[in-house]
């Protein structure tokens, strides 16, 4: 049986709170390695991520947990999330109003979706998809009198608890009939050295496909995901055309991607 300990909180307490805090600087917490950090049985750990999970503080997956990706800004329950209308305002501006233009998931992903929405081309000529259901429905119900302009085709597919993305064979098996002018793929993960990465093995696999599907590729992430590496590469730094990221960057970790000639944008993720 545990013992409280001085302060008052139980080593369960505690164990969370010290799992929650490598989640936060490593972006992964592996089980092993974790029971041999804590010295505790891997199964006291096991029982932790359960406990952490069922509380919304991360998502297990095989050998450990990941952190709970960020909520959209606008998520099909109807509840507030972060917002990057700022951000996606500022791609946007960037982007073509004529072709095929291909939308990922992820809430910097749907703050340029919204930026569409609320100003479509004015012209005819723009067609949008995306495995992203939130963005699909931003998109689709646009008031703009400019809407009619803009066409917007959901790709299908399972879809996912976490991110509101859609995944598996039925997704990657649409994505793969595609060849889009401009892929927009958001990365949970971006490094130099390690590439392109996503928290699961089943949402890399879409992004997999929809940077292979793109003429031109944009990879766009928040802030935090800079200079940190997820769980899952799905494409490395040379097959993209272009960065962005959400929010303030230190311009040491901006540093090896401008080594590299890549084309960057950096905007705040409001405005």
């Amino acid at each position: 049986m545990e013992k409280a300990s001085a302060t008052g909180r139980g080593p369960a307490r505690e164990r969370h709170q010290q799992l929650a805090d490598w989640l936060r600087a490593d972006g992964r917490v592996e089980v092993v390695q974790a029971a041999a950090r804590l010295g505790v049985a891997p199964e006291t750990v096991r029982r932790d991520l359960r406990a952490m999970e069922q509380h919304g503080r991360l998502v297990r997956v095989h050998g450990g947990a990941v952190p709970v990706q960020p909520a959209p800004a606008t998520q099909l329950s109807g509840r507030p999330g972060p917002r990057y209308t700022g951000f996606g305002r500022r791609l946007w501006q960037q982007l073509p109003r004529q072709g095929t233009l291909l939308i990922g998931t992820g809430a910097p992903a749907l703050g340029l979706a919204e930026a569409i929405a609320a100003d479509p081309p004015e012209s005819d000529g723009l067609t949008v998809v995306t495995n992203f259901l939130d963005a699909a429905i931003v998109l689709s119900r646009s008031r703009s009198p400019r809407s009619a302009n803009l066409r917007v085709y959901n790709i299908g597919g399972t879809v996912s608890p976490h991110s509101g993305g859609q995944e598996g064979d039925w997704a990657i098996s649409e994505l793969n009939r595609l060849r889009t002018d401009i892929s927009v793929v958001c990365a949970a993960g971006v490094s130099s050295t390690d590439g392109l990465t996503d928290h699961s093995p089943a949402g890399a696999a879409v992004s997999r496909a929809e940077t292979l599907v793109g003429r031109r590729v944009i990879a766009i992430a928040d802030a935090s995901a800079a200079g940190k590496s997820a769980f899952v590469q799905f494409a490395s730094i040379d097959e993209i055309d272009e960065l962005a990221f959400a929010g303030e960057v230190d311009d040491q970790q901006l540093r090896p991607f401008r080594e590299r000639g890549l084309p960057l944008m950096v905007a705040p993720e409001d405005d």
